[in-house]
């Protein structure tokens, strides 16, 4: 099968699942190329794209806004993607991508999958317009993938007929991270601390500011470290400092290693398809204390792996100061618990049913 991944950045959760996606299917023996828009181009995410097995990886501009060049973004993709060749599968990732790719690159046949990694209509922010351009685009696709049970209802809600809608959810490699103490000693954690995991964008979706102040209502002398940078990275180190919360600001760091470092991980988005931090943190047999986004249904067990708490920084200070209080023996069962859970949410089993969704669509043998 000839498989061409779109999207338009190469930073972020959905670039590494896109990743995940294309390296797997490399190594299962299909041929896969990706495009990607160059101005938001992680050079770590196409590392890892090269040295697994992507040997045609081409940039085509894809600008975040909207306006009158989508078109011309549209038909400079339309050319990427035929000089590349006949493919089987064009699987767009992400709102641009995914309209532009539908919209424009209707090529030779291939079919059309569409993966939103959190639609923006789940933001509760988005132009009224929005909600109808999923809905209409979606007439010009095969398959919509939600990462997420929460993310396949809420395109179901957007009058996405039902049976275009396939749940896949995500899935990350096993592995070891950094030893405990090495993980707090970079982080500049205190070997007792209780510490509290914030990974991601420090943006409005993220809602960091609510993570401060839950960690300025917990009891327990809860430390809360932040992994990432962002447009609201000022105003969240500004009001730890006026409340004088216990919170350090490490900055944009490969978050993956130092998840060993954390008791718990903090999640105080206003919506998620599916966290890929969600899935480190159980890796690494760290519980989660979130609000009810995608994600949570799946992987957050109350009591077992974690809290699904009401989205407000006193119930987050609550579940944490709770977790901080836990006896050893059930912080053994939670992180036992924490990594049986992860074990069943590998980018192989993603890849695999990726792949599924592919050959139910294809249009003819590959």
């Amino acid at each position: 099968m000839r498989i061409c991944h779109v999207i338009e950045s190469t930073g972020g959760g959905s670039a590494t699942i896109m990743a995940s996606l294309a390296v797997d299917a490399i190594r299962r023996g299909h041929d896969v190329a990706v495009v990607y828009s160059p101005d938001r181009a992680d050079p770590q995410i196409l590392d890892t794209l090269r040295n697994g097995g992507v040997t045609r990886l081409e940039d085509s501009p894809m600008r975040r806004s909207i306006g009158p060049w989508d078109a011309l973004d549209g038909l400079r993709l339309r050319t990427t993607i035929a000089a590349l060749g006949h493919f089987d599968v064009i699987h767009s990732h992400s709102s641009k991508a995914g309209a532009l790719a539908r919209g424009f690159a209707h090529i030779g046949g291939a079919a059309h999958v569409y993966s939103p990694h959190g639609f923006y209509t789940m933001t509760g922010a988005a132009p009224f317009y929005i909600g109808p351009v999923e809905r209409a685009l979606s007439w010009f696709g095969d398959r919509v993938i939600a990462v997420s049970n929460y993310e396949g209802r809420h395109a179901i809600d957007l009058g996405i007929a039902a049976d275009k809608v396939v749940v896949v959810p995500n899935g990350i490699a096993p592995y070891d991270p950094r030893p405990r103490t090495e993980a707090r000693a970079a982080l500049g954690l205190n070997t007792d601390a209780f510490a509290v995991g914030f990974v991601g964008r420090l943006a409005a979706q993220k809602n960091p500011l609510e993570a401060v102040a839950a960690i300025d209502a917990t009891s327990s002398g809860a430390v809360l470290a932040v992994l990432g940078d962002g447009e609201l990275r000022a105003a969240a180190e500004d009001a730890a400092r006026t409340c004088n919360a216990n919170a350090v600001f490490a900055g944009q760091r490969d978050a993956k290693p130092l998840f060993s470092a954390f008791d718990c991980l903090l999640c105080t988005s206003r919506y998620e398809g599916m966290a890929v931090s969600f899935l480190e943190a159980l890796n690494c047999g760290v519980p989660i204390v979130s609000y009810p986004v995608g994600g949570t249904e799946e992987l957050v067990i109350d009591g077992e792996t974690g809290f699904v708490i009401e989205p407000q920084p006193y119930a987050a200070a609550a579940a944490i100061d709770g977790l901080a209080a836990a006896s050893s023996p059930h912080r053994i069962r939670m992180a036992q618990a924490c990594r049986a859970l992860a074990a069943k949410h590998t980018d192989a089993e993603m890849g695999r049913q990726t792949l599924e969704v592919y050959e139910s669509v294809l249009k003819w043998g590959a």
